[in-house]
């Protein structure tokens, strides 16, 4: 097993321990962060997954967009290229729960060019401080930042932030990391 598979089999199964309670508190905690970070503010499109335990949930967050008027575009992926797109996603759409347990748009929404999404929140298992992150695995997101140059976020627990791995060439970093009670 590599190092990467390691430590985020490692950091999931800790943070898979977080009771219901514990993970919706520590969930909304990091969202307050998100809202007062200026690229928030001023972003008019987001992208953003719909999370799965025990990631940091992002439903608040979306539905807080919507109420500011932001456009949410949450991804759509192709396993057969392992690339993905970000479609518009509205409160009255429905989604479909994909091979990877990920839920996506069940209709073919508008697809938000990369250059439309001012801020991009790009999931992980296992951070370092710079930046540079552990995926879950598939490298969506590594190829998709290739070619984006907007914002980039992550939201993370205390306990995502690690340095005992170091990024690989074709890694890049998120420029900010949304840490509880805003540790960074």
């Amino acid at each position: 097993m590599s190092t990467k598979a390691y430590l985020r089999e490692q950091i999931l199964a800790q943070l898979k321990q977080m009771d219901e309670a514990t993970y919706k508190k520590r969930s909304l905690q990091i969202a307050n962060q998100l809202f007062q970070e200026e690229v928030w503010q001023r972003a008019q499109a987001i992208g953003i997954t719909i999370a799965r335990f025990p990631e940091v949930a992002t439903q608040s967050i979306i539905e807080r967009a919507w109420r500011e008027g932001k456009c949410v575009s949450i991804p759509e992926t192709d396993n057969k290229t392992k690339t993905m797109q970000f479609r518009e996603y509205r409160p009255d759409d429905k989604l479909v729960k994909k091979a990877l347990g990920l839920y996506e748009p069940a209709t073919k929404a508008r697809i938000l060019a990369k250059a439309e999404i001012d801020l991009l929140i790009v999931p992980g298992v296992l951070f370092r401080p710079d930046g540079y992150r552990i995926g879950f695995g598939a490298g969506f997101y590594d190829r998709y930042l290739a070619g984006y140059e907007g914002r980039t976020i992550s939201l993370c627990y205390a306990e995502q932030i690690s340095t005992d791995f170091t990024p690989e060439a074709h890694d890049l970093p998120v420029q900010k990391l949304v840490l509880e009670n805003n540790l960074k």
